[in-house]
């Protein structure tokens, strides 16, 4: 079995957060470890933590992986309860509160995977059902990767697609959202390939491509602009990125750089650059240090508004902060203990060999009206 981090993975809803999934990059380090892959039955349990200035996630996650009979196939379930406790202002759902307030929404989601090791093959799917009280959200993913030059390299192609219920809450009832057009059904279709490279024996180097089609609602049902008129987004979105990695081990150290760079560009206007700087360091022995730096910036969407306000006649309005330009800084660090030497001193601590704990913080300065924000996680892992 392959040592495999899950963290949770959200869809870009207007009222819902810029930025966590690209601050949570926890698997490298301890990848990076020089534990031997072999086959074993493993549970994760993490703790998710996000608070801006108007916004706080609380995301606890179970995931349980089993190898049947072998590495050759496994299974894997997961559970995340996300509690989003907003001000309704800032989240655009004053008229549902019926005014500045504080409330709390629940988002109950499982995930069942499925992986298989065939030769120089592997093969992997997923399917992800999860709902709150305005939102029904279904999900499904193929990937499929083969090694190829005696193993230097690696050929990747993924499909997820993501078929969501956009709902509102009027009057105490839950209503269709249709935005402009006439369906409540908001569908994402991305493709990925990738493919990675071992250019030296302590050089690794990657590049992936990614597209995306979205239709359907893709505003918030809630929010509204400065003239009091409600959002509208177009219904047509089309998204493409190209990024690419390099992971260097430094000779007679036990340090590791990584850095990665990431553009990003739709037919809404928006043109972004992510650069992510990396470092992995292992110190006695069972313990992984990763320091990392994240700048992004973005111009805006073509329909978005610097003074906040559109005609009545304009047919597309944003008061999305994710729409509008901006850039961030996100300093970062993850400590990764592996609990091995702890289970062979301590007889009754046999059961934590092969554990570890990690714990990661980022802080992101961001310019747009999100604000500053920090993000932050606890996980502990352990095989059965």
């Amino acid at each position: 079995m392959r040592l495999r981090l899950t963290t949770p993975t959200r869809r870009v809803r207007g009222r819902r957060l810029a930025g966590v999934g690209c601050a949570l990059g926890l698997g490298a380090a301890v990848l990076l470890s020089a534990r031997p892959l072999v086959a074993e039955d493993r549970i994760v349990l993490r703790g998710n933590y996000y608070r801006e200035q108007s916004t706080r996630v609380l995301a606890p996650v179970v995931y349980i992986e089993k190898d049947l009979p072998d590495e050759r196939f496994t299974v894997g379930a997961e559970y995340l309860l996300d509690a989003v406790t907003s001000a309704s202002i800032g989240a655009g759902a004053a008229a549902v509160t019926g005014g500045d307030y504080l409330f709390t929404e629940f988002r109950h989601e499982t995930t069942l995977r499925l992986a298989s090791r065939l030769r120089n093959w592997s093969l992997g799917g997923f399917f992800r059902y999860s709902t709150e009280s305005d939102w029904i959200s279904r999900s499904f993913g193929l990937s499929l990767a083969r090694d190829v030059f005696d193993r230097a390299g690696t050929v990747a192609v993924s499909y997820t697609g993501n078929f969501d219920s956009v709902n509102k809450i009027f009057a105490g009832r839950v209503l269709p959202h249709k935005s402009t057009g006439d369906t409540n059904l908001q569908q994402v279709n991305f493709l990925s390939l990738g493919y990675t490279h071992a250019l030296t024996r302590r050089l690794l180097g990657g590049v992936l491509l990614e597209g995306i089609i979205a239709t359907g609602p893709q505003d918030n049902p809630y929010r509204q602009v400065r003239d009091g008129l409600p959002e509208t987004h177009p219904l047509l979105r089309h998204r493409g990125a190209i990024s690419g990695f390099l992971r260097f081990a430094v000779p007679r150290t036990p340090l590791v750089l990584e850095p990665r760079y990431r553009l990003y560009g739709d037919d809404w206007g928006i043109v972004a650059h992510g650069l992510d700087l990396r470092a992995h360091v292992r110190f006695l022995k069972r313990v992984v240090l990763r320091a990392r730096y994240r700048y992004y910036t973005q111009s805006g969407a073509s329909f978005w508004a610097a003074d906040g306000y559109y005609g009545p006649d304009v047919a597309y309005r944003t008061a999305d902060p994710k729409m509008s330009k901006f850039h961030s800084h996100t300093p970062g660090a993850e400590l990764v203990l592996e609990l091995d030497g702890l289970a062979s001193r301590v007889r009754g601590l046999r059961w934590l060999q092969g554990a570890w704990v990690s714990a990661t913080y980022n802080h992101i300065f961001q310019t747009n009206r999100f604000g500053n924000a920090r993000l932050g996680s606890l996980a502990f892992s352990v095989p059965f």
